[in-house]
């Protein structure tokens, strides 16, 4: 059983550099959602230290959109080089805050480090063009500019991934940044403070406010000084944040809910296709936007593929993600069990069938406390289903059966949502055909976890505006200015 570490930080609002207290304060406690055991009371930054942190990056601004790209740059890069050097630790105050397997945190340092070194990267590669004027002895200077003040607002389930992919684009952009955590797991990014400041970063660049979305959110939707607001949440949050963003006109930057089919294709390599299936479904129990959460198999090999995913999911482990050996760890709360659990008890009075249900966590007493699901297998299941229509945050798989490719397709499309979409089958073309078949953000052919710091992200319909990663996520914070001038001559006179 791994520990968790001793804090290196304190647990308040991060302001120009170091931790600050507001007066009067109130603190909301942080626990271990596998135990129940106490983190941390941690000081909620109320509209007055929103209001407090939007002054300090407006005045770190200019001087931090005229240090040199490879500065700032350099800057990330040893960002990422210090997460790695500190991922143990890292890793288990995110296993112990989240409840995720100490396994997934480790990889999720990695994840997060790769965003800081790409986008250290490509701090320096921003650059303009010159573009022809159709007047004669005049050109065109199309310039890119640092977009101002970044709201940044991330989810509970990636603290530090989704943290480090908006930190690290808007830092590299040029722009100051306000990062408002989720109040069930601030810890992790407010971690990452003084990581920063050993890198180099200036005070006031960034600053921290672990708080309610309602008080922090609005606020950064609604200040003037705020020109980019990024959110990673649910589809309802990003409606009510865009509503209340309207009146500045802010650009806006949202990756939201998903729905995403995972098909089956008849030539398909089963056992392959189980093992990814599982894998991603185990990924922070399901708790994941882009999570496998319809999967289409062809009615011919459907016995086969329901009898190759019940032996591995029930062969899974669920329990404290601190703990060895633990493939799936708690929900983030129990109102969460409570909803999951809901949606499969409805889908049963429908006609579906549990084909498997995994409850190994049951066995440890210590866990009697704690917010876990049981791996759930779900066959019979039907579209109009609310456990096929609505996004499930939890372990459970829903087997909907097809008997063409083209019906799969447009099943699959028959959501609202479009953020991500995988597809499993021997024939390249046909899975290339699918893929380009289907209306969502990004597909992975044969590939669980397509997600790269090198690649953009982001949904479309429902699920989002916008990218992040790839060359197309630092332009999330930077603006477009044309300046036309005279063409320079000279007279060889």
């Amino acid at each position: 059983m791994k520990t968790v570490p001793d804090f290196w930080f304190e647990p308040r609002p991060w302001l120009d550099g170091q931790w600050f207290h507001p007066s009067p304060s109130e603190t909301f406690t942080v626990s271990n959602p596998a135990t129940c055991a106490h983190l941390a009371d941690v000081i909620r930054a109320d509209a007055a230290t929103v209001q407090r942190a939007i002054e300090g990056v407006v005045k770190a601004q200019k001087s931090w959109r005229e240090t040199p790209a490879a500065t700032r740059g350099e800057i990330l890069k040893r960002t990422a080089v210090l997460l790695i050097e500190r991922k143990d630790a890292f890793a288990r105050l995110l296993s112990a805050e989240q409840g995720k397997p100490y396994a997934q945190a480790a990889g999720e340092v990695d994840y997060a480090a790769s965003f800081f070194q790409w986008f250290g990267e490509e701090a320096r590669r921003v650059s303009g063009r010159l573009a022809p004027h159709p007047a004669p002895g005049r050109e065109f200077f199309v310039e890119t500019k640092p977009a101002g003040v970044a709201g940044l607002i991330t989810p509970w389930n990636f603290p530090l991934a989704q943290g480090a992919k908006k930190v690290a684009a808007s830092l590299a952009a040029g722009c100051t940044a306000i990062w408002k955590p989720a109040e069930l797991t601030p810890l992790i990014a407010l971690a990452t403070a003084p990581l920063l400041a050993e890198a180099g970063l200036p005070p006031g660049v960034l600053q921290i406010v672990p708080g309610s979305g309602s008080v922090v959110g609005g606020v950064l939707a609604e200040h003037p000084a705020v020109r980019v607001l990024s959110l990673t949440g649910s589809t309802a949050t990003g409606s009510a944040l865009m509503s209340r963003a309207a009146g500045g006109i802010k650009r806006l930057s949202f990756e939201l809910g998903g729905n995403a089919p995972f098909i089956v294709l008849p030539d398909a390599d089963l056992d392959f296709a189980a093992d990814e299936l599982v894998h991603v479904k185990l990924l922070c129990s399901g708790q994941v936007c882009v999570t496998a959460n319809r999967v289409f198999i062809h009615a011919d090999v459907e016995a086969a593929f329901t009898e190759k995913v019940a032996s591995r999911l029930a062969a899974a482990q669920v329990g404290n993600g601190l703990a060895d050996g633990v493939d799936a760890g708690p929900l983030i709360h129990r109102k969460a069990c409570e909803e999951v659990g809901a949606l499969v008890t409805r889908a049963q009075t429908d006609g579906a069938r549990i084909v498997c249900e995994n409850r190994s966590f049951e066995r440890d007493p210590s866990l009697r406390e704690g917010s876990f699901a049981p791996l759930t297998l779900v066959t019979g299941v039907r579209d109009e289903m609310p456990l096929a229509r609505d996004e499930v945050f939890g372990p459970v798989i829903s087997l909907l059966s097809y008997a063409t490719v083209a019906d799969a397709v447009r099943r699959a499309n028959e959501t609202p949502y479009g953020l991500a979409a995988y597809v499993y089958g021997r024939d390249l073309s046909l899975c290339r055909a699918v893929a380009s078949g289907l209306e969502v953000g990004i597909v992975g052919v044969n590939e669980w976890r397509p997600l790269k710091a090198e690649i953009p992200f982001g949904g479309v319909k429902m699920s989002g505006l916008g990218s992040e990663g790839g060359v197309e996520g630092i332009r999330e914070f930077l603006d477009t200015q044309v300046i036309s001038m005279p063409k320079p001559t000279f007279d060889h006179a």
